[in-house]
């Protein structure tokens, strides 16, 4: 294959991987309200400002800031989630954003290549890369919020500034959502099939 064809592709896909912060408020001891905050990466899906995401990085939320490829700044709201498979939706108000391409995981097999893409920190020099396999699929495991089943597991790096951000094919189609769930996972990552994402998004979108 040719490399410089797979890394434009990349390239391409990046612009639609964002960086998410977000701000919670956790009652202390003392049960006063105070200001936590979070990272994550997110994924356009939709050129009018939806982007999917982890819900463990979004849930709860009091303000959520969305930074885009080329630094621009919007605010976020939650426009729905699916917790039993840890997606959740993001609108943003913008237009003409660059969406990514959706895959089909139905079609995923043990040993393809795939990259995950993250925006952990939203710094300049854009979007982060790591790239690995597909180590397995269907895989169910335990998580601190219970069961998470139909999991796509791969060894390619998944830092929790990349949870919620996409795990892509060679031909740059977002085939899963990395979700950094899993505390003692190490050299292991786990990603959400873009399939059950899809499936979740079009029920939030039609309510």
């Amino acid at each position: 294959y040719d490399e410089n064809v797979v890394l434009d592709t990349i390239e391409k896909v990046s612009k639609s991987v964002v960086n998410i912060s977000t701000i919670k408020l956790v009652h202390n001891i003392f049960y006063q309200a105070v200001p936590v905050g979070g990272m994550g990466s997110g994924t356009i899906i939709d050129t009018d400002g939806l982007i999917l995401t982890n819900n463990h990085v979004v849930g709860g939320a009091e303000k959520i800031t969305v930074t885009l490829w080329n630094n621009q700044v919007l605010e976020g709201t939650i426009a729905g989630s699916c917790a039993i498979h840890d997606i959740a939706v993001v609108k943003v108000n913008a237009k003409d954003l660059q969406s990514a391409q959706l895959g089909d995981s139905d079609k995923l097999r043990v040993g393809q290549h795939v990259y995950a893409i993250g925006n952990p920190f939203g710094l300049a020099g854009g979007p982060s890369v790591t790239s690995g396999v597909v180590s397995a699929i269907n895989r169910t495991i335990e998580s601190e919020r219970g069961l998470i089943e139909n999991l796509v597991q791969t060894d390619a790096s998944i830092n929790p500034g990349n949870s919620g951000g996409p795990l892509v094919d060679m031909a740059g189609k977002v085939v899963a959502i990395s979700t950094a769930i899993i505390p003692y996972a190490q050299g292991i990552g786990f990603a959400i099939p873009i399939n059950s994402a899809k499936s979740c998004t079009n029920d939030i979108v039609t309510q």
